[in-house]
């Protein structure tokens, strides 16, 4: 079973003061001694000065001193812990914002047949599409200091676009991988040189629908690709695990590499379909030793 965390912040800043009640990390406590209690009950350190008190909770999801937090908060503040990636703006007075930070092992990695493909690395810096570029999905960047970066994959920062540049787009077309799609990078201002020309990492093979919620900025349930900001949820976890019915994959037919329906993010201009990828593709980026890689389960039911 993945590892889970939970954090939030219980605080209260005299010297920045925030409306009290729930926000999207946490509680704005109304007073210190509001943060004292819940110290007191649930047996936390609180930290801080005259100028503030906070409890900065980091717990596993199994540790049973979690329940007992979660009992303190309801009992003062009557509120509860959010249940989705976004709380529905109805139920902001009564959920409060938690972080459940998902981790898994490399024998549970392991154990997929597909991974939701991910990275830590840059490789460019995102720029804003035309309205011809985005209707087509080009994958925009900005010609700066990044073009004399080194990195070979990675994303549009700060955004989850990903590019790779040359050797790996060869060693990618080499390696014969079902549904690769490697389209140029256009990059602004259009009329400079380009030194290290980029392509998006992509696919020809596109996905259902999957089973999670997808939710708009109010916490909505949204259909795919009408609304921004758009996120999937998965109980609140981070990162979501996509679930898709197997039988709606198998219909496409064998893929190393396939893009969700959905495109994901804060902004029009900053949403992206996300990569889908088997164990040969991940196998791949293994063998060519390809920094920057990470991947989360995607399940099938």
């Amino acid at each position: 079973m993945p590892t889970i965390r939970h954090c939030f912040r219980v605080g209260i800043s005299f010297r920045y003061p925030a409306p009290p009640g729930p926000s999207t990390t946490g509680i704005h406590a109304h007073t210190g001694e509001e943060v004292e209690l819940i110290g007191r009950q649930a047996g936390l350190a609180v930290t801080g000065s005259d100028a503030g008190r906070q409890i900065d909770v980091d717990m596993v999801e199994d540790d049973p001193r979690l329940t007992a937090v979660y009992e303190c908060i309801w009992d003062t503040f009557h509120l509860k812990p959010s249940r989705w990636h976004v709380v529905p703006r109805e139920l902001r007075d009564t959920y409060f914002g938690v972080r459940k930070l998902v981790t898994w092992t490399k024998r549970e990695i392991d154990a997929c047949e597909l991974l939701w493909l991910r990275n830590t690395q840059l490789i460019a810096t995102h720029a804003n599409a035309t309205a011809e570029q985005l209707e087509r999905e080009i994958y925009v960047a900005e010609l700066d200091h990044r073009q004399r970066s080194a990195t070979q994959f990675g994303s549009l920062m700060p955004f989850t676009a990903l590019a790779v540049a040359e050797p790996l787009r060869s060693q990618l077309l080499a390696a014969e991988l079902k549904g690769l799609h490697l389209p140029e990078v256009e990059f602004r201002p259009p009329n400079r040189k380009v030194i290290k020309p980029l392509w998006g990492l992509k696919s020809s093979i596109i996905l259902p629908k999957p089973l999670n919620l997808l939710q708009g900025e109010d916490g909505n349930a949204v259909e795919p690709n009408t609304e921004w900001w758009c996120w999937w949820d998965d109980g609140g976890r981070d990162p979501a695990v996509l679930r898709y019915k197997r039988e709606e994959l198998s219909a496409l037919g064998p893929f190393d590499i396939a893009m969700t329906l959905e495109r994901v993010g804060q902004t029009e201009q900053g949403a992206y379909r996300q990569c889908i990828v088997n164990q040969r593709f991940r196998e791949t980026l293994a063998r060519l030793k390809v920094k920057g890689v990470d991947y989360v389960p995607v399940e099938l039911v």
